[in-house]
Parts: structure tokens; C-alpha cells; sequence
């Protein structure tokens, strides 16, 4: 089922995709990686916010750029470097949650849960 997108929406949804665009080009991801982070093909994300015909997983797909916005913001609170910090993301790690690979293997997984684990991590980390 589909729906215009409310004016609400419309306002949040295209500096949604645009910060998500930047982030996509500050961490050098892949077609396939920005696929897997936003839960659908990015050429689809962006048709339909042309077309301003939302469906029943738009909601999802904020969300998970909402918790990408937040992951980077940390990234950059805690890296006062800023290639230190857009790198974290491709750096094997050895927090429990990525057992030895990178932040952005687990978050490519297509669970938002680990979008979520990675942000709280990072939280943990920036204010402990």
C-alpha cells in the first residue's frame, strides 16, 4: 500500500536521504553496502522521495538513517580526527558486539538491531 507523504514527512525525508548521501561518500560505501544500511536499494529510496509516493517501509528506512546520523555524529565526537573517524566504521573491532570485524560488517547484516547496537556502543563510549 502506498501514500503521499505527508508535508511532515516531505520536510524530514529529503535531508534525511541527503545526510545519508553524505555519510554514504564519507565512509566510501558500496551500492550494495548503502542496500544493506538502508534496509532496500538506495536508487529506490530516492524514486520514491521523487515521486513523493511513500510505502509501508519508508518509516523503517528513517529509522534506520536516524540511527546512521547518530552512529557518525558519535563517530565524530569521539575522533577528533576526522578520517580516524570515518575509517572506525571499516576497522576490524574487537568489542564483543563485532567479534572481530567491522562495525560496518555488522551493521550491513540488514538487522536494524545492530544499527541500533552500534549506536549504543558508540554511545557508551562517548560519554563514558
Amino acid at each position: 500500500m502506498s501514500e503521499s507523504f505527508s508535508r511532515e514527512d516531505r520536510q524530514l525525508a529529503g535531508p534525511a536521504m541527503k545526510a545519508f548521501t553524505q555519510i554514504a561518500h564519507a565512509w566510501s560505501l558500496s551500492s550494495q553496502e548503502q542496500t544493506a544500511l538502508l534496509g532496500r536499494p538506495v536508487e529506490l529510496a530516492f524514486a520514491i522521495l521523487d515521486t513523493g509516493i511513500a510505502d509501508r517501509h519508508w518509516p523503517e528506512t528513517l529509522e534506520r538513517i536516524s540511527y546512521l546520523i547518530g552512529i557518525y555524529r558519535l563517530l565524530h565526537l569521539i575522533f577528533s580526527d576526522q578520517h580516524q573517524a570515518d575509517g572506525w566504521v571499516r576497522r576490524p573491532n574487537s568489542a564483543s558486539l563485532c567479534k572481530g570485524k567491522s562495525a560496518l560488517e555488522l551493521m550491513c547484516s540488514g538487522q536494524m538491531a545492530d544499527l541500533a547496537a552500534v549506536r549504543q556502543h558508540l554511545e557508551a563510549n562517548a560519554l563514558g
